[in-house]
């Protein structure tokens, strides 16, 4: 099932570029969907759960709208819920319950133009608007038709001490990946037919090497696998000019899977608004960059 409430919204975010440099503005789609009761069983959608008092959906999408770089929004959940305390944020609310790529595909419907769109899960509350800035500015610069975060593990463990992560080793080091997504919506029917299923691989190398083949997972496991590697591997598969971008801003990756991530995620977004309290300008000296 399928439906869709625009909301009536004021953008306030400009098209005038930080320090009088101009940027570009692209759409944006919140997936909250998922099981929410692994995390909290009496909340039976992801994005619904609430951490540090807020639903997790409604950090992400207030982080998007302290960007410089996102227009338009649209959230995307199963029909039923109570949304009140937050669809006044999001441009549309967008009912989908079907699987990842349907959902994808019903935002990128209620968008009023295609383009460019960033793609972010709901489980990530700590996510900064520069994280998100930064992964459409490296996007747009390598004029990719989809294109994924990686985050270095030192960045990940400098932000975020205590967290439990899959990590993988590339030639440039380990690294994680991100949970928000640049693509090209021009190339939407194509790209749902294959993003499925690497979208559910995305942070398994393994499910990836089983996809892009074998010569991938040796390297893998040998140690010897770089980011070049891997885009090529992507390209060959979705046929179209992918991207592996390194991201330094680790809230990026720092997903809430399990009850035992929310004192860590809340601890960041603890020490984030004390570094704003505090007239603080740089993000990521806060969140992400160490």
């Amino acid at each position: 099932m399928v439906g869709m409430k625009k909301i009536t919204h004021t953008n306030s975010n400009s098209s005038e570029a930080r320090n009088g440099i101009a940027m570009t503005q692209i759409d944006a789609i919140v997936l909250a969907g998922g099981d929410g009761s692994i995390i909290d069983p009496e909340v039976s959608v992801k994005g619904l759960v609430k951490v540090a008092g807020k639903p997790m959906v409604q950090w992400v999408v207030e982080a998007l709208r302290k960007t410089q770089q996102v227009r338009e929004i649209a959230v995307v959940l199963p029909p039923g819920q109570d949304i009140d305390e937050w669809e006044h944020l999001a441009d549309y609310v967008v009912l989908s319950d079907g699987m990842i790529s349907e959902n994808v595909t019903a935002g990128v419907k209620a968008l009023s133009k295609r383009g460019h769109v960033v793609v972010s899960t709901s489980d990530v509350p700590s996510v900064s608007p520069d994280a998100i800035d930064d992964m459409i500015t490296q996007s747009l610069q390598r004029e990719a038709d989809l294109s994924y975060p990686l985050i270095p593990e030192a960045a990940m463990l400098a932000a975020y001490p205590g967290t439990e992560r899959t990590f993988f080793k590339l030639r440039e080091g380990k690294v994680t990946g991100g949970n928000v997504m640049v693509f090209d919506s021009h190339q939407l029917e194509y790209l749902t037919e294959v993003g499925q299923e690497a979208f559910e691989a995305r942070k398994n190398p393994f499910k990836l090497a089983n996809i892009v083949g074998m010569r991938f997972a040796f390297k893998l496991a040998a140690g010897k696998l770089g980011m070049q590697d891997i885009e090529d591997c992507l390209n060959n598969f979705v046929g179209l000019k992918c991207a592996a971008i390194l991201s330094n801003y680790a809230s990026i990756g720092a997903d809430v899977d399990k009850p035992e991530d929310i004192p860590v995620i809340e601890a960041k977004l603890a020490e984030t608004n004390k570094a704003h309290s505090s007239n603080s300008t740089d993000d990521r000296s806060v969140d992400d960059d160490s």
